[in-house]
């Protein structure tokens, strides 16, 4: 990274990208100073502009983007991960692979210590996924737990069921499973909540903050320079400040904060709710947003709560709450000040999530003098998310319409983990899964997302999967949801500064916006829609500083 004391720079010569494709092919040149867009026009009124000591950029007719914003996404596992085994399908393609990465992970740990790993899909493996013999082969002495790519579910040898107790009489923990076999026994699969069994380790603060510091320079490569943090904990939040106050920070963050705990993430909601912590505090580095509810989990995994059994089974997947149990705590959110984040992926998942947002409303406003105002107050005018919101259906396509509710969409999903989608739900729920053309249509506000590290974090292949909705595989999960290269870009710049009430202040090339950009490698509106994905960013900048650069620039 190149050391830049001003947050100012000039670029020169760039075809300057404007919503909705409505760029201007001659190029034009733009001026940050102080961390803020002062001037877009003329390269001689730029050189002019240019504050002492800036450095000047000339794009050589490149594009020139704001930078990206990712409004989904789990920075600190992301982080976390960096320290574990990891077993994707890209470094572990058979099952065999997993037991050798595993096996060398242990063979640096103490015996009776947890080996962890993370990161496998078996539908993108071959010959099938990992199982718990596999486990026993590569750490026969060690608790191993294997966290699944979707982060819904995990793998754990004899070792592990042995550490936690887990026996044929133990009960299942609501909103999860112990997957048994035929006769009863374990087979080492935890589904959802029954991951929370695991008395894993906790890592502290200074290994995040290192895997934080790498964390931050791969979003830089990717040109992202806003990223929603949804697991937020009380050490997420501190290492963010950390970095901050060191001068580190080279990435804004949104941090919404993790209510309830599942498996590894922390539930911070009794440690947030009555301390004053509101939607809107702090600055433009680290602005809170709100807090996050989990109801159900992952289609690859065929947990998500769908309406009719995943295709050749009998499951409808898992929903790991009765409204009435958390309805009382999303509504005290909303009286402490905080919007609400709420995982919804299958149709179930989905309605119930809407029913919260609207629920919670309906108790603060029953204790309002004109409780028609207090409902509006309390949630068409806060821009409420449902997170992921795979399968809305048609009344669920109306009330968030209705209600300003975000349907915060993991459409680059359809890219790495489409063919498990196909798979499991049939071309019929596919042509309705992740239905960017019918949200943009209906005027719903539908911000694209990773969810890494559930998938790869660049945001080029999930504006890829908007446009060619085609998977990793090459196969066209459906031709229902396209949308454009112009709308898929604004699902990353203009609407998803929305999901942070921003979009007065990034997601866009204009004076008095804050100084993001990204330059890229090639024109976006000139490729070939296939060639998407293979867009990279050749120079980032955030706060009006360089934090990534390639040789060519």
């Amino acid at each position: 990274m190149n050391e830049q004391p001003a947050r100012s720079i000039t670029v020169l010569d760039a075809v300057v990208h404007r919503p909705g494709g409505r760029y201007r092919s001659a190029p034009e040149s733009v001026v940050v100073r102080d961390g803020v867009i002062a001037f877009v026009g003329d390269a001689a009124e730029a050189r002019r502009r240019t504050a002492p000591g800036a450095p000047v950029v000339d794009a050589g007719g490149r594009y020139l983007m704001p930078g990206l914003i990712e409004t989904h996404g789990h920075p600190g596992l992301y982080a976390r991960l960096a320290l574990n085994a990891d077993c994707r399908p890209s470094v572990t393609p058979r099952a065999g692979d997993v037991v050798a990465v595993i096996r060398e992970a242990a063979e640096q740990t103490e015996p009776g210590q947890w080996v962890i790993g993370w990161g496998y899909d078996e539908h993108r493996m071959d010959g099938g996924g990992p199982t718990r013999a596999d486990l026993d082969e590569a750490a026969p002495e060690h608790p191993v737990y294997l966290k699944r790519t979707c982060a819904h579910m995990a793998l754990v040898n004899t070792a592990a069921l042995e550490r936690m107790g887990i026996t044929a009489d133990t009960p299942d923990p609501a909103g999860g499973c112990i997957v048994r076999d035929a006769a009863g026994e374990a087979t080492g699969l935890l589904q959802e909540t029954a991951m929370s069994l695991a008395d894993l380790p906790v890592s502290g603060a200074d290994e995040l903050l290192a895997g934080m510091r790498v964390a931050q320079e791969d979003f830089a490569a990717w040109g992202l320079t806003t990223v929603h943090d949804m697991s937020t904990g009380p050490l997420e939040m501190g290492t963010y400040l950390r970095l901050q106050e060191a001068g580190e920070l080279t990435t804004r963050f949104r941090p919404w904060y993790f209510a309830l705990k599942l498996g590894d993430f922390h539930g911070s909601y009794d440690e947030v709710i009555g301390t004053g912590i509101r939607s809107g505090l702090g600055d433009d580095m680290v602005r809170i947003q709100g807090m996050k509810f989990i109801l159900d989990g992952s289609v690859g995994g065929r947990t998500a709560a769908v309406a009719e059994p995943f295709e050749g089974t009998d499951s409808r997947g898992i929903l790991y709450y009765e409204t009435p149990q958390i309805l009382p705590m999303a509504a005290q959110a909303l009286r402490n000040g905080l919007r609400l984040a709420i995982h919804g992926i299958g149709e179930r998942a989905v309605e119930q999530a809407l029913d919260l947002i609207e629920g919670a409303g309906r108790e603060v406003a029953r204790e309002a003098e004109d409780p028609e105002v207090a409902y509006e107050q309390a949630v068409t005018r806060r821009r409420h998310r449902v997170e992921h919101c795979a399968l809305p259906t048609e009344q669920d396509l109306r009330r968030l319409a209705e209600g300003k509710i975000i349907a915060a969409a993991s459409t680059a999903f359809v890219h790495e983990l489409g063919d498990s989608y196909v798979k499991n739900l049939g071309p019929e729920r596919m042509a309705r899964t992740y239905p960017m053309r019918t949200l943009l249509d209906r005027g719903i506000v539908a911000p694209c997302n990773s969810d890494f590290p559930v998938t790869t974090a660049n945001p080029w292949l999930g504006i890829s999967a908007c446009v060619t909705r085609r998977t990793v595989s090459g196969q066209v999960t459906d031709t229902a949801q396209n949308i454009t290269v112009a709308e898929a870009l604004d699902a990353y710049t203009v609407e998803a500064a929305k999901a942070s009430f921003e979009e007065r202040r990034t997601g866009c090339i204009a004076e008095g916006f804050l100084g993001d950009l990204v330059l890229l490698d090639r024109h976006p509106f000139e490729v070939d829609v296939r060639e998407l994905q293979d867009i990279t960013a050749e120079l980032t900048v955030c706060d009006g500083r360089i934090v990534h650069r390639t040789d060519s620039v």
